[in-house]
């Protein structure tokens, strides 16, 4: 698609509309996936950070900008009118519309207060403290709620740091400051001390949640099921976010751990197998976006690392771009064990270019190698062989046909001669068919998909591990 037709195809998007959640969202493979408030918003603004690494023209990196910007806007509108309470507005009170946190506190205290009331419309909330770094909000359960103690142990305080995200940062750093702090008051004291009961931080903004005396543990106490997945709240806060990733793959839970693995990444920006986690699991997933934003942002913090640089030759692969992903697998060095991976993405991307002689020769060569861990990469390379095969015998028969046809007519009728145009119409529809079948096993639906990703290359985040 030409640069002018992208940005004809961006102006004409209506963000004006309300959405429901959990939303609709075509990716660009076509697919239609379904994602909660949150994993929404963070998916825009991933693809916020990530638009000057996918695109080269300023021209379209502004408007990818501008138009994910204006996507988590209408989102953040939508929630609140669906989620939020009037009183939840003095959050957006002079800070323009770009903002638009209410929406944001609104999903956070509904996660955090699940336990100490069903209905946190009820709460009263009132502007307490206004600094360079944050707001203070003082939060009051109803009078009926209210414990004995209800001038300690009835009420919370919510910090809302809003962060600048087109440089760096003090807020930021002061919210992550809070956080220590708070964490590590001693809960022996938590009758008169304020305690940190939950925080939640995205690309522009950071929500901490305190209260006092029993009311701390009541809302720590939120069941973990209800949250799983989360990078927030009570002790799933202390887990390592690549684990909990390892522990969804276990589990088959692929999307769980897709999820964990990008905010892995985004809390530590050098965690390598963060990187190479959410680059298998999308492409598993199908989420051919979610794996470019992994690959293009890894490859920055691992240069020349070739694990990633594999799987962007393999997110070539499947966005169509068959020329850059040969140059990309064939540009990899210092991978021994992974030559019959690399040499499969060469195959499948001069196969898909049209190079059949250059391609059948590479898979010739691939069958050679040894995939120990990962054996359905063997499995694709002996089914695009086998798919060869089928191809040539088709040929073949087609040949066979249009000869037999010459022969016949020459000897016996000129009708014989018929099924000339036959074969020669046939010959080519063969090779229409079985590349069109090829392109589809590469970018079609994601049940069809050679499955090019490595799962092994996850035991461990140590460099030394390379995929088989």
């Amino acid at each position: 698609m030409s640069k002018a037709s992208k940005i004809r195809r961006y102006r004409r998007k209506n963000y004006a509309s309300e959405v429901e959640f959990p939303v609709e969202i075509i990716g660009r493979d076509g697919v239609v996936r379904r994602f909660s408030f949150e994993e929404s918003v963070r998916l825009y603004q991933r693809r916020v950070a990530s638009a000057d690494l996918r695109y080269g023209d300023r021209e379209l990196i502004a408007a990818e900008k501008q138009h994910c910007l204006s996507r988590i806007g209408q989102l953040r509108r939508s929630f609140f009118a669906s989620h939020g309470w009037p009183e939840l507005q003095v959050v957006d009170q002079d800070s323009g519309p770009t903002h638009l946190l209410a929406a944001e506190v609104a999903a956070f205290l509904r996660r955090c207060l699940v336990t100490v009331s069903i209905d946190p419309e009820r709460f009263s909330i009132s502007l307490l403290e206004v600094t360079s770094e944050h707001q203070v909000y003082f939060i009051q359960p109803p009078n009926d709620e209210l414990l004995d103690d209800a001038l300690v142990d009835g009420h919370f305080l919510l910090y809302v740091f809003r962060f600048d995200t087109q440089s760096g940062c003090p807020n930021r750093d002061a919210f992550f400051e809070l956080i220590k702090v708070l964490d590590g008051v001693s809960f022996a004291a938590r009758v008169s001390v304020e305690s940190l009961i939950s925080f939640f931080h995205t690309h522009d903004c950071g929500l901490v949640l305190t209260g006092f005396g029993s009311l701390v543990q009541q809302a720590r106490d939120v069941d973990l099921a209800q949250v799983e997945g989360l990078s927030w709240g009570g002790d799933e806060a202390d887990l390592d976010l690549v684990m909990l990733g390892m522990q969804a793959i276990s589990r088959g839970n692929f999307s769980r751990a897709l999820a964990h693995f990008v905010e892995a990444y985004t809390q530590q920006n050098f965690r390598r197998v963060a990187y190479l986690g959410a680059a298998v699991m999308a492409d598993m997933l199908g989420s051919d976006d979610e794996a470019v934003t992994a690959t293009v942002m890894g490859s920055r913090y691992f240069p020349d690392d070739p694990a990633l640089e594999y799987h962007g030759a393999v997110t070539k692969l499947r966005q169509g771009q068959y020329a850059l992903a040969v140059k990309q697998a064939r540009g990899i060095h210092g991978w021994p064990q992974g030559r019959g991976a690399i040499g499969l993405v060469v195959a499948l991307g001069l196969l898909a270019d049209r190079q059949d002689l250059a391609g059948r020769s590479k898979i010739s060569e691939v069958m050679k190698q040894s995939f120990l861990l990962d054996p359905h990469l063997e499995r694709g390379a002996r089914f695009v062989r086998s798919q060869l095969w089928a191809r040539d015998l088709m040929l073949f028969s087609a040949v066979l046909i249009g000869l037999g046809a010459l022969g016949a007519a020459w000897k016996f009728s000129f009708w014989w001669g018929l099924g000339i145009p036959a074969a020669i119409w046939a010959y080519p529809a063969v090779i229409r068919s079985w590349h069109r079948q090829l392109l589809e096993r590469l970018h079609g639906q994601v049940e069809q998909r050679i499955r090019l990703s490595s799962s092994a290359i996850l035991l461990s985040d140590q460099p030394g591990l390379r995929l088989q």
